[in-house]
């Protein structure tokens, strides 16, 4: 054993003297500075986020060398156990928009697992995915500090780090370069061009910018767990916090008493520090300023709320000590995505994901603004619904830099502006960017190009690089699949059973009010629409009038008026409740979605529906005659030189929920076809095969290829229900809808032959590959389903077959 010899140390601390194993540690040690390690990749990825994550493992995934560098001990970013936002997107507030690719594939498997959220289950979660890939080599607790960048196009050239725990530094190189870091960090230390805080309105047109431009940014956040012990447990604030001693002190909107507490309780996006402090060169005052408003709100929970005697057996679990930032640099590309980008998608020729949640901006000055609420959709319906938007695509030449030629980026530190920044930054989102990223720099790399040249809408390599998303379940409307080598486009799809489309009964004590107009979107299969049934409700003592339409739209999200294909006016007795037939005789164009809708008075309601039938989506009509609702033009936030809100009339999705109806002739949305139709995802249509709930299980689905093909690889996308927000399901959490126990077979020589099997499933994307075989179909048979002894509704739900001769280049 050592013997170590103490001496009293400042402040009455001990400190330790030198030992002889000292001298000899010494010794061993390499003179200062340090010579650098040296390492090269093809790909080096910097920074261990969810978007960086993402692109280091689709890079690897598809074949080169990768280097993940992050500067903290987890991977993750905001999402891991430091600082506990779980990943969430477009999901919150669109119905079956949830991301899939890798994020879905690593949210799913920590649902299944886990029986808490954000904790250190997940950071392993996300350390073993990238243990599985052999083409990644990770450096964490590894800060990058220098960027070495010069030549006539200006590239890097190589970046050196150190590493906080090993005291060692590196120079790493690598063919091309992605900033993941959230603050642009290896952008800005190579020179690239980047923007901080937000554009004045003049400059993108955009109505939620601030006239003035500035360094105005998002704010950070700090997180907290606090849990019920069963016994008192009082508290002492330190005398630096701030002091709350009344609701009002938060400011309107906030209050971390409200909704009571529970056994335990996270608490507050709304505390957040921004302006006038720096996100970046500030975030150890941001830190500082944060814990002083953090224990100021818990010390009034625990000592001044009124309900104080309801968290009298609380204790602070857990308290964040790194800021989860929203906001820093951006660096600029080839495209600049803006707040007219998000609400009506481009279909950019070179798309290659989506955003989906609203244009999250909160109120400058957060916390330290005590006149405004956090966030103005609290407190305004015109501004809640101005900023919810439906999917948008983003372009792949956002994500590189316009005057780096080797530097790619993904995550908060994207070519947008700082409005379009708010829908973006969410870290599904951004975890779908690091897919495309790194898979984007991959086949750039194995085809010797720049980013610029990879993403040239108008070159021949952006259609490959987006169908190699899609074969990886990247999401990206309005693409379809047209990969040459899956064999199952070309084939004939048939299955035992089909189910129809039926929203089951009404649900009569849940109604919504016709205050305003009211809709139902739905799949349509035939070239007519005869009649619906509407199960409403009437109020009033005499009958009502009622005016019923039907519209031809795009996609199931629509916020726009769509075609005019049919209306009626409805009598409803009074006193009624029941169903009401409207006939129609509406010519249509089959295999496209419509919307419903009924206006009418107040006092008619239309009931939910019993079922939620995917690929559905209830909505509502928000008609605003522009500016903000009059109760707020007071406010600071909501001034002309803050923000000049147009007049709208947009179509809003009532999430998680469908209305009561009937349509005839009943549409046939859930057909074998859609195994290898091309899209995997509720969009227009369901684009899913379910069988007919009735026959039960075991149910197949077959592909007839009309002659012998060779194969060995085969792709398979189960239902994993893509409506609710992942982050908000329940420990240990399988998708009912998913089938559990599954086989595959191949036709040969007339025969099924098993080629794989599979048991105990959760995961919605199932790449599988056996040996080689000779044959003219191939049969995927659902024995099971998460619901399968459940007594809940069971049926087998595929979305996509894919089937590959791994021979073949691709």
């Amino acid at each position: 054993m050592k013997r170590r010899h103490f001496l009293s140390g400042a402040a009455g601390i001990p400190s330790i003297t030198q030992s002889p194993d000292d001298d000899r540690d010494r010794a061993q040690a390499p003179a200062r500075p340090h010579k650098a390690e040296e390492h090269s990749f093809d790909l080096l990825v910097v920074g261990g986020g969810m978007a960086g994550l993402c692109a280091a493992i689709a890079a690897a995934r598809n074949g080169v060398k990768v280097g993940l560098v992050q500067d903290r001990p987890v991977f993750g970013g905001n999402a891991s156990s430091e600082i506990r936002v779980r990943p969430a997107g477009a999901a919150r507030n669109l119905a079956w928009a949830r991301e899939t690719g890798i994020i879905e594939e690593l949210m799913l498997e920590d649902l299944a697992t886990n029986h808490a959220r954000s904790n250190s289950h997940w950071d392993l979660i996300l350390f073993n995915a990238v243990k599985r890939e052999p083409n990644i080599t990770a450096f964490l607790n590894t800060r990058v500090r220098e960027v070495n960048a010069g030549g006539k196009k200006r590239r890097i050239l190589s970046v050196r780090a150190c590493q906080l725990a090993t005291d060692k530094e590196f120079t790493f190189t690598a063919r091309q370069y992605a900033d993941c870091t959230g603050d642009a960090t290896v952008g800005f230390l190579a020179g690239a061009d980047f923007r901080y805080g937000c554009e004045p309105r003049a400059e993108y047109r955009e109505p939620l910018a601030p006239v003035q431009g500035g360094g105005i940014s998002l704010g950070a956040t700090i997180g907290i767990l606090a849990r019920d012990t069963g016994r008192p447990a009082p508290y002492k604030a330190p005398d630096w916090v701030k002091p709350y001693r009344k609701p009002e002190d938060f400011g309107p909107g906030r209050g971390p008493s409200r909704g009571g507490y529970g056994k335990e309780f996270e608490g507050w996006w709304w505390l957040s520090v921004g302006h006038p402090y720096h996100q970046v060169h500030d975030t150890e005052a941001v830190r500082d300023e944060l814990l002083r408003h953090v224990l100021g709100a818990w010390d009034y929970i625990k000592n001044h709320a009124p309900n104080r005697a309801e968290a009298a057996n609380h204790v602070l679990e857990w308290v964040g000590m790194v800021p989860g930032k929203r906001e820093s640099r951006r660096l600029m590309g080839d495209v600049v995505l803006t707040e007219q980008d998000c609400h009506q998608d481009r279909q950019w020729p070179d798309r290659v994901c989506y955003a989906g949640w609203d244009i999250d901006l909160h109120v400058r000055g957060n916390i330290l603004n005590t006149v405004d609420p956090p966030e103005r959709a609290l407190v305004d319906r015109i501004y809640r619904y101005w900023i919810t938007v439906a999917p948008f695509t983003l372009p792949l030449r956002c994500f590189y830099s316009r005057n780096i030629e080797n530097l790619w980026m993904a995550g908060r530190d994207i070519s947008v502006s700082h409005v379009a920044l708010g829908p973006v930054r969410v870290q599904s989102t951004t975890a779908s960017h690091g897919q495309a990223v790194g898979s984007a720099a991959a086949y750039a790399i194995r085809h010797n190009l720049t980013p610029r040249e990879a993403a040239d809408p108008k070159g021949r390599h952006i259609a490959r690089i987006q169908q190699g998303l899609l074969r990886d379940d990247l999401r990206i409307p309005g693409l379809r699949n047209e990969d040459p080598d899956d064999l199952a486009l070309r084939a004939k799809a048939r299955a035992d059973s089909e189910a129809v489309l039926s929203f089951g009964g009404a649900l009569p004590d849940a109604a919504d009010w016709l205050e305003r107009p009211l809709a139902q979107v739905f799949p349509v299969t035939h070239g007519r629409v005869d009649s619906v049934e509407l199960y409403l409700k009437n109020r009033e003592v005499s009958a009502v009038e009622a005016a019923v339409e039907l519209e031809e739209i795009s996609r199931i999200w629509d916020r726009m008026p769509g075609k005019s294909v049919g209306s009626a006016t409805i009598s409803i007795p009074g006193r009624w409740q029941g169903w009401v037939k409207v006939e129609l005789g509406a010519r249509v164009t089959p295999n496209r979605p419509y919307r419903c809708s009924v206006r009418g008075p107040g006092s008619v309601g239309w009931a939910k529906a019993a079922r939620f039938p995917t690929g559905t989506a209830a909505q509502f009509l928000h008609v605003s005659p522009g500016g903000c609702e009059p109760k707020n033009r007071k406010l600071p936030s909501f001034a002309p030189e803050e923000l000049d809100l147009p007049a709208y009339r947009h179509w809003i999705t009532a999430k998680s929920a469908a209305r009561a109806i009937r349509v005839w002739p009943a549409p046939q949305p859930y057909g074998a076809a859609n195994v290898n139709n091309g899209v995997a995802w509720p969009v227009d249509m369901p684009n899913l095969w379910i069988s007919d709930p009735a026959a039960g299980l075991p149910q197949a689905v077959e592909l007839d290829f009309g002659g012998i093909k060779d194969f060995d690889t085969a792709m398979i996308a189960f239902d994993t229900d893509l409506d609710p927000q992942a982050n908000l399901n329940p420990p240990f959490w399988k998708a009912a809808a998913c089938a559990r126990d599954w086989r595959l077979y191949a036709r040969v020589n007339g025969s099924w032959q098993l080629v794989h099997q599979e048991q105990n499933n959760y995961q919605r994307r199932r790449a599988v590959r056996f040996a080689r075989v000779p044959a003219s179909g191939v049969k995927l048979e659902i024995l099971a389903s998460q619901a399968t002894g459940t007594g809940a509704e069971d049926s087998a739900r595929v979305y996509e077959i894919r089937v590959y001769d791994s021979r073949r280049p691709g």
